[in-house]
């Protein structure tokens, strides 16, 4: 605390001289901090938000490989042809030809999709060689491969997975 000239130094000053002053009927009002922007609650940092959203997001993502597939196609099994499915297909196998579906997808470590992939969300852990197309999320886990055009709303992408091809990932992407 800094004192007047002409003060005793123990005498102490009026609260009410200071701009951030804590008032006996309100909170104290806080100075801004550097960072902060007018958007952010000064009580949540940015960070806090963003794990937010990546706990969200990790709870959603769990659903949907929790959730039971309403086609699988297993290990060893070779599927050529267009297939549309309504709900989630898990492609543990190998599958060559067109996905077309407002579904979802998983494509397992040992999958592999020689197609061209049009859906609503995807999670990627095996190979694929064609261009996805995803109106929501699409995850990249482990040792996943992608030979292909990437258009996505939103794209995570884990340390290892190997991308070739352009990427256009915008939240306004249809």
């Amino acid at each position: 605390m800094f004192r007047r000239s002409g003060k005793h130094p123990f005498e102490e000053e009026e609260a009410s001289n200071y701009k951030y002053s804590a008032k006996k009927s309100e909170p104290p009002e806080l100075p801004p901090r550097l960072f902060d922007s007018p958007l952010h609650s000064p009580l949540v940092s940015p960070m806090e938000e963003r794990e937010e959203s990546w706990k969200e997001e990790k709870i959603s993502m769990q659903k949907m490989v929790e959730e039971e597939p309403e086609t699988t196609l297993g290990e060893g099994v070779i599927f050529r042809g267009e297939l549309s499915f309504e709900r989630l297909l898990r492609i543990d196998g190998t599958f060559e030809g067109e996905l077309l579906s407002q579904g979802k997808v998983i494509v397992g470590p040992k999958g592999k999709v020689k197609a061209n992939i049009n859906l609503r969300e995807a999670i990627i852990e095996g190979e694929v060689v064609g261009n996805i197309t995803v109106e929501e999320k699409l995850h990249l886990r482990g040792e996943a491969s992608v030979q292909g055009d990437i258009r996505a709303k939103s794209l995570c992408v884990d340390e290892g997975v190997r991308i070739v091809g352009h990427l256009h990932i915008s939240p306004l992407a249809s």
